[in-house]
């Protein structure tokens, strides 16, 4: 189990504002926060950092687990909404797994986020 990950960010701000937006729908709330780096918590204790970038970064991929359909679709349009970009619409993926459904959002930095139940 995943205790926390860290999402470096050039534009802190920016990112800080995307990933609020888009980890609410899924149970995540702003937590701790301090000079370049703000944390969002979950419920099961689990957190995703995102920290100012020393430099560039490396885009990546994270699929969050959440707990129905209606979840991952408003994870995708909050996502949207927050300035990130379609990289895969609300739906099934039979090519994942016979009950895969995910949608796919790029934050502002290019980072693939999705958001999927199984």
């Amino acid at each position: 189990m995943i205790d926390h990950l860290t999402i470096k960010a050039k534009d802190f701000e920016r990112q800080a504002a995307f990933y609020e937006a888009a980890l609410t729908p899924l149970g995540y709330a702003k937590g701790v926060e301090f000079p370049g780096a703000v944390q969002f918590a979950a419920d099961d204790g689990s957190s995703v950092w995102v920290s100012r970038a020393d430099g560039e970064t490396t885009p990546m991929h994270v699929a969050f687990g959440t707990k129905d359909e209606e979840s991952v679709k408003a994870f995708h349009a909050a996502g949207l909404a927050a300035g990130g970009t379609d990289n895969g619409e609300p739906g099934p993926r039979p090519n994942y797994g016979p009950t895969y459904y995910a949608a796919f959002v790029h934050d502002p930095e290019g980072n693939n986020i999705e958001a999927c139940i199984h």
